[in-house]
């Protein structure tokens, strides 16, 4: 299913995409915005398309539904993230 948010920008519920996100030695940061799959509970630091730096408070495991531009490796607790598209 795509579906377009108001700004025209179109997203799918099922993901193409899959990549871990390795915050091992720097800021991960996507050319396409993406949102996350948490696999260890934890704070997340994340940038969106109209936000920078917003640390969102112990995220459960799943999948966060907030698209993201940057996951920062500083202020981000939770582990075995991934980057779904």
């Amino acid at each position: 299913m795509i579906l377009r948010n108001d700004r025209g920008i179109y997203y799918s519920l099922a993901f193409s995409s899959v990549t871990p996100v390795d915050l091992s030695s720097a800021d991960a940061e996507f050319t396409v915005p993406a949102q996350l799959y948490i696999g260890v509970a934890g704070d997340v630091k994340v940038d969106t398309p109209e936000s920078t730096g917003v640390i969102l408070k112990n995220v459960p495991l799943g999948i966060l539904p907030v698209i993201v531009t940057k996951v920062y490796k500083t202020g981000t607790a939770a582990q075995e993230i991934i980057a779904l598209r």
